[in-house]
């Protein structure tokens, strides 16, 4: 039985038990009305000759008629109740259908991508040693066919490093933390993606920096890596990036800078899931297994951080992440 079966069959039977419970209040509260009509009548058997009126003020009837507005209002409390419940037990069934749904989508993607990740430089990578094995080449086309390779080489093994990292955020992952200088590990991150990026990334930073007493070096490394990556997927045809490292009084803001085409406000918390990504996998050119910003958001949550995204200008994004001065 497939999963549209069942929500169908979900379905009716929580139909079958509105309608089921609708229908015994209906039995009940017509049974509580012919009690009370044998009440009145009887009532008014034992007094023939006093008005309506008189028989109003009568002791028993007004017993028997509070009772009776008690049955009635227990009626509609319990079935209010029930009402209740069984509309928040459809609500929460639907909420939770359409959470697996999105998680099926997101591992879909995430297998989509994965697949075309793998596949693709390993194919190249065969195609130069293929190259290398048949031909006879000149010393410029094999340093050539060995930097594509090495480039190749390189998405296998960040593609790697991601889902090793990815697994160990998500498992529990014991952090180191030490004293940290962030300016040098920001130099480090932007030294290792500058050559992959056309023009040169701006870092700002300020004169004095103190040292971040509490701070993990590789995971923040690689959290940071895999952003400036992210950025450099979707710079443009007119590429900027710029790192700027401020020093507050209780914190430290890193801001990176892009003039890609930005992140629509509905997108900006969705973008920190595991696996998610903007758009259709089928048709999307960027490459990317989206555990990169869902690294991020998990390594700063770690340090006790925040994460913000705006706009920037003329055009772009701007993150800027608080790490807590401890």
């Amino acid at each position: 039985m497939n999963q549209r079966s069942i929500n169908i069959l979900l379905y009716l039977v929580m139909a079958y038990i509105l309608l089921a419970g609708s229908w015994w209040a209906y039995l009940l509260q017509t049974k509580t009305e012919a009690v009370w009509s044998a009440q009145q009548a009887e009532i008014q058997a034992l007094q023939p000759d006093i008005s309506k009126q008189q028989l109003q003020a009568l002791p028993s009837f007004q017993a028997a008629q509070s009772h009776y507005y008690r049955q009635r209002m227990m009626i509609m409390g319990e079935g209010l109740v029930f009402l209740s419940l069984l509309l928040l037990g459809v609500y929460k069934i639907v909420q939770s259908q359409r959470k697996q749904w999105a998680l099926a989508q997101q591992q879909q993607n995430f297998l989509l991508s994965i697949t075309h990740e793998l596949k693709s430089p390993i194919a190249s990578v065969q195609l130069i040693l293929e190259t290398f094995q048949k031909r006879q080449l000149s010393p410029e086309q094999i340093q050539r066919l060995s930097k594509n390779a090495l480039q190749d080489n390189q998405r296998l093994h960040k593609l790697v490093q991601d889902l090793l990292l990815a697994a160990r955020v998500e498992g529990g992952h014991q952090y180191i933390f030490e004293c940290l200088d962030l300016k040098q590990l920001l130099q480090e991150v932007i030294q290792w993606v500058q050559p992959r990026f056309p023009k040169e990334i701006r870092f700002i930073y300020d004169d004095q920096l103190d040292c971040m007493p509490q701070g993990d070096r590789s995971m923040l490394q690689s959290a940071f890596h895999n952003l400036l990556d992210n950025a450099l997927k979707y710079a443009g045809q007119s590429p900027f990036l710029s790192v700027e490292l401020r020093q507050k009084k209780d914190h430290y803001l890193i801001e990176f800078k892009d003039q890609g085409p930005g992140i629509p406000k509905t997108e900006r918390q969705a973008i920190f899931q595991k696996f998610y990504r903007i758009g259709d996998e089928r048709t999307r050119k960027s490459k990317g297994t989206g555990l990169g910003l869902y690294i991020l958001q998990k390594v700063v949550a770690a340090h006790q951080g925040q994460i913000q995204i705006r706009e920037n200008q003329p055009q772009g994004s701007i993150f800027s992440i608080k790490l807590p001065i401890k």
